[in-house]
């Protein structure tokens, strides 16, 4: 049979909300007019926030119009609304799943056949952590003070989360545990009983508890509840228990069923199928007996008998009696598997499983009917599907176990798209935009697989509120590789500094993504405030920024140049006229401070100390002709007035007087 294909995948269940506003966008009751005096509804969404602007805009522009429109009050309001996203209740369970899924892509990197050996271990131990978190969920919600209609269908939302998950992993990873027995019925009912109404022991004691118990119209539909759930031991006591307010012939068999329920064989790993088997068929035959037997005395007025032949008749896997009694297809399906095909493997499911759910109306199944019956009959792709209905977190982590099940291929082939990658994007969206768990929706994006340019484009639009979140969020971005992501983020938190001030943090940020052109404007904004103050007041940000071991032409300048004022303030003038002159010859100097530096010359050159010797005036010199050719316009300086043509006169004499002296040394 060929492969069915759907298209169903890139389907999303709508989401409606209901969104009130306070005040309204219009006045109440006047809907109409206000529809008709050229106004809409205009809106903006900001994808990450999970906000949209709503606002009342114009059909069309105002000056248009002949008349004139009146203007309310509601008109000049922006509503800023929170989108549908994660309720508060569910950030435990997304934090303690979000942990569980890291684990689990950990060991699924281990290579090699020790991975093959231990896998289905592996993974069996995960899923269960999966579901003890879906379990405490439903616990916490179900403690709540006020449980209001949404708690109400987060718990629902969350009991159908686990009996979708819990029957996969019976499927494919229970019955695949190496030594133990691969029929799925024992496996079949321990789920079945969990995740759907199972009799309750409250009720039999209070059934028990009645007066008259032989006449309680609760009594046999309890027990044949018990019967098509497999609770033969506590059906046992009932029947003993009730044996002794009956007549004495319904009383008999009653406590011959209890007997015969109390030895309903089990099945064990160390036993073979073909003694358990065996087993099976003597237990079978007594049930039969007893059908027989209770059956020759109907119809009677015993009123007794006629249930409890019903019971009987479970017990024994008549399949017409199962589907009288069993009120869900799941109830005669597990009946069916428990009494008439004990040791069934999961193979047998599918055919199964297809014959009970046509007894019903598949228009009314639920969606989780519908997940179950997919799973069931190996239909992945629709089981996906139906998946992504109940809750986007189930469909992103079940396409991931799916995966590293190794039965995702067949979806893959379904689906024009990688469904693993598709749903684990569509949940990281959804936590990307949240403040808390912006770190949870990239770890789904990188370690799902998604592409690399998606994901930076997300880092890249994270508002970056504090220093420890931008380090958290570039810690992220280096860890799956996005460098360009990395980049960009630098030069925002850079520009972000600079506007604030923190130049040394900002020439950090510039530094890191070798951003040399913004780190030499940082560095020729503090050498103008400079001139502008005469106070070197830069040196705590040099210092900090050395300290992380930056390198710049423009800051070794600056460095410089703060060593030649040192050296200069301790009259260690020929020091500090070594490191003029290196400043000069090294140019690490920009160009329009090459006429600031030979102006600080004019007082060495002038000095009663030879600093300068003849070939190292004749340097500084040079430099002073250059100056005077070049295009680069000088600048000012509050401490020595403009540096013009005057005073590069004066540099000009000094060292034609230092030249003299240095020739008569």
């Amino acid at each position: 049979m060929p492969r069915k294909r759907t298209d169903k995948f890139v389907i999303c269940r709508d989401t409606e909300a209901v969104t009130y506003l306070e005040p309204g966008l219009f006045p109440a009751g006047r809907q109409s007019e206000w529809t008709e005096q050229n106004r809409t509804l205009t809106f903006s969404i900001h994808p990450l926030s999970n906000q949209v602007a709503i606002a009342v805009a114009g059909k069309q522009p105002s000056e248009s119009l002949a008349q004139k429109v009146p203007v309310y009050e509601q008109d000049q309001v922006v509503h800023i609304c929170g989108l549908a996203g994660v309720p508060d209740n569910r950030l435990p369970f997304v934090n303690d799943t979000h942990a569980v899924f890291r684990t689990l892509q950990k060991i699924m990197e281990t290579s090699g056949e020790e991975r093959v050996a231990v896998g289905v271990d592996s993974l069996l131990r995960m899923s269960a952590l999966y579901r003890e978190a879906m379990l405490r969920q439903i616990r916490v919600l179900q403690e709540a003070s006020d449980v209001t209609e949404f708690i109400a269908g987060e718990v629902d939302t969350f009991h159908s989360m686990h009996a979708v998950w819990h029957l996969l992993e019976i499927i494919y990873l229970t019955t695949n545990l190496p030594g133990l027995s691969t029929s799925i019925v024992p496996h079949f009912m321990e789920w079945l009983n969990l995740n759907f109404p199972a009799p309750l022991a409250e009720d039999g004691q209070r059934i028990l508890a009645n007066a008259d118990l032989a006449l309680n119209t609760e009594l046999w539909p309890y027990m044949r509840k018990l019967a098509l759930r497999g609770h033969v031991s506590v059906l046992a006591n009932m029947l003993e228990r009730v044996g002794q307010e009956l007549s004495a012939s319904a009383a008999r068999w009653a406590r011959d069923v209890a007997k015969i329920a109390r030895n309903m064989p089990l099945g064990s790993s160390e036993e073979t199928a073909g003694s358990f088997n065996a087993r099976w068929r003597r237990w079978n035959e007594e049930l039969q007996n007893a059908a027989t037997a209770i059956s020759s005395l109907l119809p009677s007025d015993d009123v007794a008998l006629e249930p409890l032949s019903t019971v009987v008749d479970i017990m024994r896997g008549d399949a017409d009696a199962i589907s009288a009694e069993g009120e869900s297809w799941q109830d005669i399906l597990g009946a069916l598997l428990l009494y008439s095909e004990p040791t069934s493997q999961a193979d047998r499911l599918p055919s199964l499983a297809g014959i009970v759910v046509e007894q019903f109306q598949a228009a009314e199944f639920s969606v989780l009917d519908r997940a179950l019956v997919a799973l069931l009959s190996y239909e992945l792709p629709e089981f996906l599907v139906f998946c992504n209905q109940i809750d986007p977190w189930l469909s992103a982590h079940m396409a991931d176990l799916m995966d590293h099940i190794s039965i995702l291929d067949v979806c893959r082939a379904a689906f024009a798209v990688d469904p693993r990658e598709h749903y684990l994007l569509a949940l990281g969206e959804m936590y990307v935009g949240h403040e808390n768990l912006w770190r949870v929706g990239l770890d789904y994006f990188g370690l799902g697989g998604v592409a690399r340019c998606v994901m930076a484009e997300y880092a890249m639009r994270i508002p970056l509120e504090s220093d420890a979140k931008a380090r958290q969020v570039l810690g992220v971005c280096r860890e799956f590789g996005l460098a360009m992501a990395v980049d960009r983020i630098h030069r925002q938190l850079g520009r972000q500094q600079w506007r604030r001030g923190r130049l040394g943090a900002a020439i950090a940020h510039f530094a890191e993504v070798s951003d040399r052109v913004s780190i030499g404007l940082i560095c020729d904004q503090l050498w103008d405030q400079y001139l502008e103050s005469g106070v070197l007041a830069y040196g705590p940000v040099i210092d900090s920024v050395l300290a992380a071991g930056l390198s710049h032409d423009r800051l070794q300048f600056l460095t410089r140049y703060r060593d030649f004022h040192e050296s200069y303030k301790a009259q260690q003038f020929v020091d500090a006229g070594g490191m003029l002159l290196s400043i000069l010859v090294s140019e690490i100097a920009p160009p329009h401070a090459v006429a600031d530096l030979l102006v600080d010359a004019i007082p060495l050159l002038e000095g009663d100390v030879l600093v300068f010797s003849a070939d190292q005036t004749l340097v500084l010199m040079r430099y002073a002709e250059a100056l005077q050719q070049s295009p680069f316009p000088t600048r000012g300086s509050s401490r020595l007035g403009a540096v013009d043509e005057g005073e590069l006169n004066i540099f000009n004499v000094a060292c034609a007087r230092n030249l003299a002296r240095s020739f008569l040394v």
